[in-house]
């Protein structure tokens, strides 16, 4: 091969790309644009007719070497990022109109309020007979993030799918609606990561050794199981200190203490159960091979990290914590698997006591982007997800 041919072809290729990236930004400010106009008008982001059309005269005007399926391929990418670029457009013009706007009727329901930023952001608010339908399964739900965090993500991505939060009384028989109305999937949080085990057809490795489920996948009737707590457990602790070689103390023995003591476990560390049930906690210990110790004795324990995997502190109960103020100076860190406050009364008073601390938002965050690509085999849009919670938590004074 002629090197300097080879050469010039590949600076002829420099120079198209730079005019496509040209051209491509260009695209993009008209979007941005259009976004605009959209917002004002309050009109749907997704333009399903304006989206063929685009696609039939871009197949008419084709002359190759491109084949036509290669062609939509490249396009559909840059029509789905332009409509994630109006989304965001319609999301800051909301937000900066109103903290609380009106939800469609179709949208009420328990803890839907915290998702009404979101509603502006969705590319199109109809909801069809193709709309893929996830929720969450737990009491309480109304504070949840969850359908704010997912929606987000789904409009972002141009994802026919809505996310609602559903007050569970009855979980066998949340389960069979979940079948009956072929519900795509579920995250399962408080009181029901357990329970739930026994409930569904098949749980994964990891769900199995943790011995508890956060998230369920439903196919052709089949309700499957298997937990992200112990994903976004890790990173988060591993934000305060590493976890090979240091002692973890655990408030709590329920399914979000069992993703902590399994993901310390892996890791290398050692954890100390906690718990005011003896017989839930030393169940839990001697399951991880590790010591429980009564919370009325916690005075005489010693660690590196405490994790507090209760609900205590959360909202709207946030000025309680689980732990007496005087213990927290024994520790180097403190972790709070609550985001909601961001900051709970347990990390107000470690902080005073001089420890470091990490909030269960980024945890949340953690567990909540694994799921999405669980759910739609698609790359979750994690920095988007992480701001409109973070942002809708500062925001909100909880």
């Amino acid at each position: 091969m002629n090197k300097d041919s080879l050469k010039k072809f590949r600076l002829k290729i420099e120079g198209l790309d730079l005019e496509i990236l040209r051209l491509l930004n260009d695209r993009a400010s008209v979007s941005l644009e259009i976004g605009k106009l959209k917002a004002e008008d309050g009109l749907d982001i997704r333009d399903r007719e304006r989206e063929e059309a685009i696609f039939e005269y871009l197949s008419h005007e084709n002359k190759g070497p491109l084949k036509t399926f290669e062609m939509n391929q490249i396009f559909e990418k840059i029509i789905s990022i332009s409509r994630r670029l109006q989304s965001m457009e319609t999301f800051n013009r909301a937000d900066s109109e109103s903290a609380t706007p009106t939800l469609p009727s179709s949208f009420k329901g328990e803890g839907s309020g915290v998702g009404a930023e979101l509603l502006h952001a969705k590319e199109s608010c109809t909801i069809g007979g193709r709309t893929s339908v996830y929720g969450l399964l737990g009491t309480p739900v109304a504070q949840s993030m969850s359908p704010l965090m997912h929606n987000t993500a789904f409009a972002l991505l141009g994802i026919d799918a809505v996310y609602l939060p559903f007050k569970v009384d009855n979980l066998p028989g949340a389960l069979a609606g979940m079948r009956a109305l072929h519900i795509k999937g579920a995250s399962v949080t408080h009181p029901f990561k357990e329970q739930v085990i026994g409930l569904i057809d098949e749980i994964d490795d990891t769900a199995n050794k943790i011995g508890a489920v956060n998230t369920l996948i439903c196919e052709k009737n089949t309700i499957r199981g298997t937990n992200t707590d112990c994903v976004g457990a890790v990173r988060c602790i591993e934000a305060l200190l590493p976890i090979k070689g240091h002692t973890f103390v655990v408030l709590g023995a329920g399914g979000a203490a069992r993703a902590v003591v399994f993901g310390i476990s892996s890791k290398g560390g050692t954890p100390v159960v906690v718990g005011r049930t003896e017989e839930k906690g030393r169940a839990l210990a001697g399951e991880f091979d590790c010591a429980f110790v009564p919370l009325s004795q916690i005075d005489d324990i010693k660690g590196d990290c405490l994790v507090n995997t209760t609900p205590v502190g959360m909202y709207p109960k946030a000025d309680e914590t689980p732990v007496p103020r005087s213990v927290l100076g024994k520790y180097k860190a403190v972790a709070d698997v609550i985001y909601n406050p961001l900051k709970t009364r347990l990390l107000r008073e470690a902080e005073a006591a001089g420890c470091a601390v990490a909030s269960g938002f980024e945890m949340f965050v953690y567990q909540g982007v694994e799921q999405f690509t669980i759910w739609t085999g698609r790359d979750a849009p994690a920095k988007e997800m992480r701001e409109v919670v973070y942002h809708r938590l500062s925001g909100s004074g909880q």
